[in-house]
């Protein structure tokens, strides 16, 4: 019933802002690339509330550079709403905005339904390839590039220094590095060995090692990537061969057998497992390069951080989750001469930087990772390497948010005690039967 009575309101919002821009629609029509009667072309974006503090600054700035030519104004909706108008712009047609944000993993399926432009003509070899490796492959489908990425992601080992001291656990994390990394075995017998020390009988709830975003693709996949194992067949449907194939099905089993033995969290969501680390009840903590923020936030200093562990044997295999918001535009704009301005300068230059400095969110063009940043946020040379080395953009397919949502289950059944083999089938049964709308 919300959903329903929410795509009503968001139904209702399209139809109010078509009316609104009804009366209007010559003087637009007249100046989609040369602006109105005063010469400048305003063009509008729809953004995620998410993203609001570091692209109103870029927007402000873009205002400023390009005064008396181009003018954006911005709309911020709460984040799942962002994906529900979209739905129902693009159903009707409707050119109220010229540029919205498109997360990531959707552009494969915005560009199958024909809600993006290509972006491809508009972009030069050379700004292309401004961007980082993996912003590149996620910027692309089928050959063609439909978004720009604003920013992104990535994936670090943090883990509680306080804790660690009160076990008598000296290990040397400085040492690590991108091609020295801990191992999974080895980080699991130390979690083991703190949780012994610190909570022999269970009675104070320490765990060992947990993701920030457990039961989700974006970081769960890792395990099974690790071991070799792919997100998805390359045709962006296959995923018979791939489950109930050998690398997902060790990574499935190690960490049935880890959550078993209480290493890692069982019965704890997401959204709470920051809370838990922080308070002391995680010794080894799997988050994004935005959690200092967090941590920072909330007073909490016991914290130290390295790079993400890899499987014995099978060390050069290792892989990082990344991935962010990209920016593309409306196919049906009268305005791409601005909004192709307007993206350049939001996500390759002086927006771009802006955006970044505001937000905090990983660089994704290449020639922002500078001393002065790094300084600044050491993590972030993590960041760096992973995106140069091992970072992996989550699947590529149409039908990305039928994945996530059958692999985040996928997940969690097997957390919760499914038998890993079963459940891989059941998760291939479910996703065959909802790509067939796609193929």
């Amino acid at each position: 019933m919300k959903k329903i009575v929410s795509m009503f309101m968001a139904a209702a919002m399209v139809m109010s802002l078509g009316a609104c821009g009804s009366s209007d629609a010559g003087q637009q029509a007249g100046s989609s690339q040369g602006g109105g009667e005063d010469g400048v072309t305003t063009i509008k974006l729809m953004m995620s509330q998410t993203q609001e503090p570091g692209v109103s600054a870029a927007v402000e700035a873009f205002n400023k550079a390009y005064e008396g030519k181009y003018v954006c104004e911005a709309d911020y909706l709460a984040f799942d709403n962002v994906f529900e108008t979209l739905e129902i712009l693009m159903s009707s047609q409707s050119s109220e905005y010229d540029v919205f944000a498109a997360d990531g993993p959707n552009i494969a399926a915005y560009a199958q339904r024909g809600y993006l432009t290509p972006l491809t003509d508009y972009f030069t070899t050379e700004e292309v390839e401004m961007f980082t490796p993996p912003m590149q492959v996620e910027a692309f489908y089928n050959g063609e590039m439909y978004g720009a990425p604003m920013g992104d992601s990535s994936l670090v080992l943090y883990y509680n220094t306080a804790l660690l001291e009160q076990a008598g656990i000296d290990y040397d994390f400085s040492a690590l590095n991108g091609e020295n990394r801990i191992t999974w075995e080895e980080l699991v017998k130390i979690a083991e060995q703190a949780q012994s020390k610190l909570d022999p009988d269970g009675s104070k709830g320490i765990f060992g090692i947990e993701f920030q975003q457990v039961g989700r693709t974006y970081q769960m996949n890792v395990l099974a990537n690790d071991f070799g194992g792919e997100n998805i067949g390359a045709d962006g449907f296959t995923v018979d061969g791939v489950f109930n194939g050998e690398p997902w099905q060790k990574a499935l089993n190690w960490y049935q057998d880890q959550v078993d033995a209480g290493v890692f969290t069982k019965g704890i969501n997401a959204s709470d497992t920051s809370s838990y680390f922080m308070s002391g009840k995680i010794i080894f903590y799997l988050g994004t390069t935005a959690m200092p923020g967090t941590f920072d936030s909330n007073g909490f200093t016991d914290y130290g951080y390295t790079y993400v562990p890899c499987f014995e044997g099978y060390e050069n295999e290792v892989t990082t989750s990344c991935g962010s918001w990209t920016v593309g535009i409306n196919p049906y704009s009268e305005k791409t001469e601005a909004a192709v301005e307007f993206i350049k300068y939001l996500c390759l230059y002086d927006g771009s930087d802006v955006y970044i400095d505001v937000s905090g969110m990983v660089p994704a063009v290449s020639r922002q990772f500078t001393d002065e940043l790094l300084a600044a946020k050491p993590y972030l040379e993590i960041a760096q390497y992973e995106g140069a080395n091992t970072a992996l953009v989550r699947a590529i397919t149409p039908g990305f948010n039928e994945y996530a949502t059958a692999v985040n289950a996928l997940w969690e059944n097997v957390r919760n005690g499914a038998d890993p083999a079963q459940a891989a089938e059941d998760c291939i049964s479910e996703l065959n039967t909802a790509f067939m709308e796609y193929r």
